[in-house]
């Protein structure tokens, strides 16, 4: 045999042993077998034979899974799934069939999901839903609006710091946004809307990804209506992206299942 058949021999056989990654995360690569690398043989042009590791595509499927275990969401990945969405009234069966619909058609195309309105629906649920299908193709960023927004106004006279958090959410492959301009009750109780500097931080991110083309999940206990009354500039860009593929809840107790469980004695 030449130099290159035996070390190409040498390269599918070391590509062929299984790794333990899997372990670790749950995700099961069958392209490096969970070893995070493969083994590959090219001959150059002086005739000489160069090995080569090739670092997995999975290691960013296998980083994302970490961020959201990380962010609090390893529980949800595995409860909040379609299959455990219980769609008993015909709006619940519309939010699993959108979902559905922009995973197999509105994601590859760069599109937007937007999910808003009456909390304890099963928005996060079903985004949570979406992300875990995603996660088996590509990295998914997952943030809560209210705490990353916090984290890095306070890095808003730190000019590197900021831009290096913003660059996160801009470019991520997948961004996930739950809660966006969670809306926090006055002294009166009226739903406070978001400040001015949580309109520009969030039309930085997602004007970029806007821009891009970029897949992007949102959930808010906000009408995507009233986002456009708050920042019409924000609003028009989700609206238009995610076009197709918009969830309006409508405000009702009955829908919210935190509150199935109260019983009256």
């Amino acid at each position: 045999m030449s130099p290159l058949e035996i070390a190409q021999r040498q390269a599918d056989r070391q590509n062929a042993e299984a790794g333990d990654l899997n372990l670790a995360d749950g995700y099961d690569c069958k392209l490096c077998q969970n070893r995070g690398y493969t083994i590959a043989v090219r001959q150059g042009a002086n005739g000489c034979v160069y090995t080569s590791c090739i670092p997995c595509k999975c290691n960013d499927i296998r980083a994302s899974i970490q961020r959201l275990r990380q962010s609090g969401l390893e529980k949800s990945v595995r409860e909040q799934t379609f299959d455990r969405f219980v769609a008993k009234e015909p709006w619940q069966q519309a939010m699993i069939d959108t979902a559905k619909r922009y995973l197999a058609e509105g994601e590859p195309e760069g599109k937007w999901f937007y999910a808003g309105g009456q909390p304890g629906c099963g928005k996060t649920h079903i985004c949570t839903a979406m992300a875990r299908e995603l996660l088996y193709k590509k990295p998914v960023r997952y943030i809560v609006w209210e705490q990353a927004a916090k984290r890095i106004k306070a890095l808003v006279n730190e000019a590197d710091e900021y831009a290096e958090e913003i660059a996160k959410l801009e470019r991520a492959d997948v961004l996930y946004i739950d809660d966006l301009f969670k809306p926090v009750p006055d002294d009166s109780g009226r739903r406070r809307p978001p400040t001015s500097a949580d309109i520009r931080l969030a039309f930085e991110v997602l004007n970029f990804r806007y821009i891009n083309r970029m897949p992007t999940i949102l959930s808010s206990e906000w009408y995507l209506t009233e986002i456009i009354d708050m920042d019409e500039a924000t609003g028009s860009r989700i609206a238009e992206r995610s076009n197709g593929y918009q969830l309006t809840l409508g405000r009702d107790k009955a829908k919210n299942h935190r509150l199935k469980a109260e019983t009256i004695l």
